[in-house]
């Protein structure tokens, strides 16, 4: 795959439009390594009587491999001011500069005067509670006994939160459902106020995020989850798409054949049981205040949604769909790009030059336009209403339509965390595999993966190979954007449906059409092909071609990929 060509055409109209800087080295196999360099991290010291050997050797393995791969360790002392305040100062309260990426720190036991208060704090919560209250509403309330990392670091946006702690055995038994373990890793996530929880065992350890990943590692493999998923969480965190990016306007949900779709795909879904209600997950949680922040970030306003399902509209086309090489020469280079291979015709369009299996072809960019869940919704039971935003990509602007008569300034109106991977989806399927989605391309994202066994001809999966990448990053939609390629120029026309598969985060699911994307999905649940967690990520690894430099891989196993 030519990467310059790959980082510096299309590509553009993705970052541009989000306000970043295009870094070439985005899509390469050092991605990761060049990550590392930016990272700044540190290590909380241990409390006085930690007495944990198993995780103080795990916790000295990690500071060691992460220096190894260029990450930026600093000193606590460097890391942590101690506030100008008098109290701060007879308290020795430390602050984390906004500079650092990441504190790791270890789960603290309560000493019994800390247990006292914090059951008085969650008395207090219990008496004072409230429907609809934020998550540092909650916290304020609930908190303020607790000894959470989080509350020592100046910026919580900027500094993320990685908690060390032994490895519960329910949590590392293959027989714990799914469901469990979300349960478990939720739990541990919010009573420590941490991004990321690893649970610690002498022989392998786990990571939870967010994204609600259930993954376990052996620990001869340490070398490789730290270069291929914590550095790149760890410089890439979570993070909702920024309303401010956006042109916002209305539409008519009645006048939108593929919302009404895209809430019926979402019922005709819901038998597979891959897209649970997050309150499936809050069982686990004891405290009353934890379990209704973990409801609150899952089910309510703060928009961290359990996959999304998307439905991107038929790409839309002014004046010819593609011109002849000597005619796109003609045409000016887009100034907001500076990119010779980008043109813009004397219309107003954008045309592109793609050369899919050798061939060029000079074509125009569409305007993409995609009906999704808005996060935080039932996927399964969507109002067409009001749970079904609109997202546009044109000409490098974003777009941001919502059901009319709907105030916008309801955050649970946000669009998916995943936007700006669903806009690179259906940009590289607009130029790539203009096939699947000239009638409209259905999407599924779901937290799990399928056995490589259930693909079936014209099947394929790619990028179960590439960094480990959170929800909400420019960096997920390249790789997502580069997958399509690779698939396209590997296999032609010849596609039926894609699987574009997220490590530690679950799969993208794209078909030809909606009736045979469900009619398949639901053959593999029931076949237990098909399956929320990461039982069958490793497989998938193991399945995928070996990528060339740049390359993502992909697998058609009714016969050859290449």
């Amino acid at each position: 795959m030519d990467n310059q060509r790959l980082a510096d055409l299309e590509l553009k109209t993705i970052i541009g439009l989000a306000g970043m800087p295009v870094h070439k080295d985005l899509v390469n196999p050092r991605m990761p390594l060049e990550m590392a360099k930016k990272v700044r991290v540190t290590f909380r010291p241990l409390p006085r009587d930690y007495g944990n050997q198993i995780v103080i050797r795990f916790r000295e393995k990690l500071e060691q491999r992460l220096r190894q791969n260029g990450v930026q360790v600093i000193p606590w002392d460097d890391a942590a001011d101690v506030p100008t305040g008098l109290v701060s100062k007879l308290l020795r309260t430390r602050k984390v500069k906004s500079s650092i990426h990441a504190v790791v720190d270890v789960k603290r036991e309560y000493s019994l005067t800390r247990t006292l208060f914090s059951r008085l704090a969650e008395s207090i919560y219990v008496h004072t509670r409230k429907p609809n209250r934020s998550v540092m509403e909650i916290l304020k309330i609930s908190g303020w006994a607790d000894d959470f990392t989080a509350r020592y670091v100046q910026d919580p946006f900027n500094t993320q939160i990685i908690t060390l702690m032994p490895l519960e055995p329910e949590f590392a038994d293959g027989s714990t459902t799914y469901d469990r373990k979300i349960a478990i890793g939720l739990k541990n996530l919010i009573s420590t106020m941490s991004e990321i929880v690893m649970g610690i065992a002498p022989d392998k350890f786990s990571l939870v995020n967010m994204n609600l990943s259930d993954s376990i590692y052996m620990n001869d493999e340490l070398d490789e989850f730290v270069v291929t998923s914590l550095i790149p969480k760890i410089y890439a965190p979570i993070k909702p798409p920024v309303l401010t990016r956006f042109k916002k306007g209305e539409y008519d949900p009645s006048d939108s054949v593929f919302a009404k779709q895209l809430a019926e795909l979402g019922r005709r879904v819901e038998p597979t049981a891959l897209f649970p209600r997050g309150s499936k997950f809050s069982e686990k949680v004891s405290r009353l205040s934890h379990r209704d922040v973990v409801e609150t970030i899952l089910e309510g306003r703060t928009g961290v949604s359990y996959g999304f399902i998307a439905i991107a509209e038929s790409p839309g086309y002014e004046g010819p769909v593609t011109v002849g090489k000597e005619e796109w020469e003609t045409f000016d280079i887009v100034e907001s790009l500076d990119d010779p291979g980008v043109r813009e015709s004397g219309s107003g369009r954008w045309y592109v030059k793609t050369t899919i299996r050798g061939e060029e072809t000079y074509q125009q960019v569409p305007d993409i336009w995609i009906v999704t869940s808005r996060s935080g919704s039932d996927k399964t039971n969507l109002d067409y209403n009001t749970d079904i935003v609109r997202i546009g990509l044109i000409k490098g602007k974003l777009y941001l339509e919502t059901p009319r008569g709907v105030d916008l300034h309801r955050k649970d109106i946000r669009p998916s965390f995943d936007t700006y991977v669903i806009l690179a989806q259906a940009l590289g399927a607009a130029l790539y595999m203009p096939e699947l989605i000239k009638d409209g391309l259905p999407i599924l994202h779901f937290h799990g993966y399928p056995d490589p066994t259930w693909f079936a001809e014209s099947e394929y999966f790619a990028g179960a190979r590439n960094p480990s990448l959170p929800c909400g990053t420019i960096e997920a939609a390249l790789l997502n954007y580069s997958a399509i390629y690779e698939v396209a120029n590997r296999n032609g026309k010849d596609v039926r449906m894609l699987c574009l598969v997220e490590s530690d985060h679950g799969v993208n699911l794209l078909g030809l059409d909606k009736d045979y994307l469900v009619k398949r999905l639901s053959e593999g649940v029931v076949s237990g092909r098909v399956m929320l967690g990461g039982r069958y990520l490793p497989d998938l690894r193991r399945h995928g071609l070996i990528p060339e430099p740049g390359d993502g891989e992909t697998r058609k196993v009714a016969g050859s990929a290449n």
